[in-house]
Formats: structure tokens, sequence, C-alpha cells
């Protein structure tokens, strides 16, 4: 398995530097998530600066924002297709659709969006991957939101999978990798905080218990960590921990943090 890191982590700060940080971590490679910087700068930009520190763009996600330069909604992720292509990454990590069934307009043009999509990365090597919503209420209610939903789906339409271990929640962490491992091309890597009572509002309460570094939470990673190297997975395992877990700025603490988490991968090689 690879190791790789999400420049969603380091959001706020300019690629050189999360890609220098990640480099001397040791990482093997980085997802770029699509962000103001890709667009003014372009390509060739992320390219430069990858080749500088050896590391390769394994993955391109769809911008955190609510909008890009291609549009909002579904139109980021081919905004993402964009910046995959011309960067060779083995994937793009897409969302799915904010909608509770496919008659809403929000839905269909989603749908719409995933064949273009489809139609452009044939042949490219380059593969379309979804990632599963977070599920942390039993009140929350989205399209594909289940795991077997997701499955067929996917399964269906020939995409593959991007696992959050964190948005998982409160299911069976090995039940979901055992029904997406064969469509499963990269994996992001974060604990979840389970029982947190934390009296202030959800939002703060997401900020401090989603997200965290492995073995920070209740998530039983070293478990599947293990099934992953005993199925000799060979796709990347991207870390996407919370800003605030790693400590928002370069420090001696955060280096520390993401040296540690090199290590927890390689561990298991």
């Amino acid at each position: 398995m690879l190791s790789s890191f999400s420049t969603a982590c380091l959001y706020h700060l300019p690629l050189r530097t999360t890609f220098r940080l990640a480099a001397e971590a040791g990482f093997d490679g980085v997802e770029l998530v699509m962000s103001p910087e890709t667009w003014l700068r372009g390509p060739n930009h992320v390219a430069k600066i990858a080749q500088r520190y050896n590391l390769v763009v394994y993955s391109v996600h769809q911008t955190l924002l609510c909008t890009s330069p291609r549009g909002g909604g579904a139109e980021r992720i081919a905004d993402a297709v964009d910046a995959a292509l011309a960067l060779g990454a083995r994937c793009v990590v897409a969302h799915t659709p904010w909608a509770e069934d496919w008659s809403k307009p929000t839905a269909q043009r989603w749908l719409h969006t995933i064949e273009i999509c489809q139609e452009r990365l044939c042949g490219s090597g380059t593969r379309l991957s979804l990632e599963n919503r977070g599920i942390y209420s039993a009140d929350q209610r989205s399209l594909l939101q289940e795991m077997p939903a997701l499955f067929d789906f996917v399964e269906g339409r020939d995409l593959a999978i991007t696992l959050d271990t964190c948005h998982v929640g409160t299911q069976d962490l090995a039940a979901a990798y055992q029904l997406l491992k064969d469509r499963l091309v990269n994996l992001h890597l974060s604990d979840l905080c389970l029982s947190s009572r934390n009296p202030l509002s959800p939002l703060v309460r997401a900020l401090f218990t989603r997200h965290q570094m492995p073995g920070q939470g209740g998530l039983p990673l070293d478990d599947l960590m293990r099934q992953l190297a005993a199925d000799d997975f060979a796709g990347a395992v991207t870390v996407e921990v919370s800003p605030l877990a790693l400590g928002m700025w370069p420090s001696a603490k955060m280096r520390k943090s993401l040296a540690k988490i090199v290590s927890y991968i390689r561990s298991f090689q």
C-alpha cells in the first residue's frame, strides 16, 4: 500500500508548504484537493511542486468549497477530472449527491455529470471513485448513504470507491470494507471520537471529534490496516485528518505527528 497525504489536512496553507511537509514526513505522494491556488496557477504549478519534493499526485479530490471555475454542485467533480487528467493521477474522488431521491434536480445533474466524467476518463488510466458520505446520526438521509446502495451503484456503472474511515461513523467498519473492497482504490484514513460529551454546538463537536489522528478515537483502524495488508491492497492510504488535529500551523509537533502517521502506515506493509 502507498502512503498519501491529503492537502485538505492543511487546506489553509500554500501547496508548496503542504507538499514540503508531506515529503519531510516520508509520504509517497499526495491527494490534491482542488483549491483557489490550483485554479489560479494551474496543473503545471502542482506538477512542478510535486517533482521538486519527489511526490506523486495519486488522486485529485473535488474542491471543499461550494463552487469552482466549472461551476457549483456536481460541476466541481468535472473540475477535479480536468486536473487529474493533466496530472496523470490514478483517481478522482467525488462526493455523492446531497439529495433524498433521484427525482430531485440536484441528483439528476449529479448523475449527468458522472456520466460525462466517465466518458472523459475512458481509456485514460484514471478512475472515478465515489467517497462514502459521513453517517453520524440515524436522522440523516441521503442517496447512496447506505453501503449496499453505494456498492450497487458503483458496481453497475464500473466506478471505484474511496472509503473514508471516519465517514463510516458508528457503522461496522470491517463490514463496510468487506463489501466495498473489490472496488476500493483509495482509503481516507482518520479516526472518530465515538463518545464525545462536548456541550458546545454540533459544528464545534464535529471539529473536535471527526477526522482525528489514528489512535485518538474509537475506530478499529489497526484491524482494518491488517486486513488491507492481508489483501495486498495496492492503492493509496490517504491521511485525511483535520487541521485542528494536526495543529493548524507547521511546528515541531506537527512534523512529529505526520512522521508518526507515516510510520503507522508502514508498520502494516
